[in-house]
């Protein structure tokens, strides 16, 4: 390649200059998607521990036939579709809840929109902290409350039963709002026609929403259930630092079973595996919401 053509090339005055705005973002990808993905499939066939780097060997499918006799990872996967089953179905209601409040026009209601998005914005590992503390037995502001009510205090954190629902509640009031925002933007988008047939035919308010208001935000309803499907698959900040995954495996979700695996039983192919089924379940299940979703547009 001569100077001149060289020239040409990086003042993007040539056929093939999209080649180069292109190659970035393309090697990007590859260092942090592609080739990960392409490791760890490869690490999911090794019998891999790091506590014996030198027996390492090929195991071929041996680590996703062990995976399904494995009773602690149909556990976490039990604990993780009980977590996501709460959470979305809570945050889906609350969430159409308040935006539809947030319609409304009232006193200071740009700066309580604000203030309300807060808890989203928040970093989940200080998210985390700030609820350790409000769930503390002894000094914990939930307990204090409970006191001057006349309850005796709670384990929250402690107990096998109330961790799962305590840690639902964490991501209930952290996402909540990021559900009622995307809520917010189907309902400021709809059509004044059909509700002024409607009226007019003396449909209430009731019936206006059940038949005219959920079947028009449902596209809406549907963008924030992939997305908190995807996020709630995978969370692992927060229940990691207020549990991580206990009172014994309470709150063991699959991801925190993957991290345990690999970085506490030092077991990487395993691991590996794991991260790989996860990989595929939450790729194969968003597909399928998506596909009803087009099916019944």
């Amino acid at each position: 390649m001569n100077m001149k053509r060289l020239k040409l090339l990086f003042e993007l005055e040539t056929d093939s200059a999209y080649r180069l705005l292109v190659a970035p973002i393309v090697i990007f990808l590859l260092a942090v998607t592609v080739f990960p993905t392409l490791f760890a499939l490869y690490t999911s066939t090794q019998h891999y521990f790091l506590s014996e780097p030198y027996n390492k060997h090929f195991t071929g499918l041996g680590n996703y036939a062990y995976m399904l006799q494995d009773s602690r990872f149909w556990g976490s996967l039990k604990t993780t579709f009980i977590f996501m089953a709460s959470s979305i179905v809570i945050e889906m209601i609350m969430g159409i809840a308040l935006a539809l409040l947030m319609t409304r026009k009232f006193f200071g209601s740009g700066l309580a929109k604000t203030l309300f998005l807060l808890p989203t914005i928040t970093t989940p590992v200080v998210v985390g902290l700030i609820w350790v503390m409000l769930y503390d037995p002894q000094f914990g502001f939930i307990n204090y409350v409970l006191g001057e009510l006349g309850f005796a205090p709670q384990a929250w954190l402690s107990g096998e039963k109330s961790a799962i629902w305590a840690v639902v509640a964490v991501d209930v009031w952290e996402w909540t709002p990021f559900v009622a925002l995307v809520v917010l933007a189907g309902l400021q988008s709809l059509p004044d026609e059909p509700y002024e047939a409607a009226t007019v035919d003396g449909a209430n308010t009731v019936q206006k929403f059940f038949h005219l208001t959920l079947p028009l935000i449902t596209p809406y309803l549907l963008i924030a259930f992939v997305f908190r499907f995807m996020d709630l698959f995978r969370w692992f900040d927060t229940i990691y630092v207020m549990t991580k995954g206990g009172p014994g495996t309470a709150t063991e979700t699959l991801n925190m079973f993957g991290y345990l695996t690999g970085f506490n039983f030092m077991n990487v192919g395993y691991a590996a595996s794991i991260g790989l089924t996860m990989l595929f379940m939450i790729t194969a299940i968003s597909k399928f919401v998506i596909y009803l979703a087009n099916k019944k547009g």
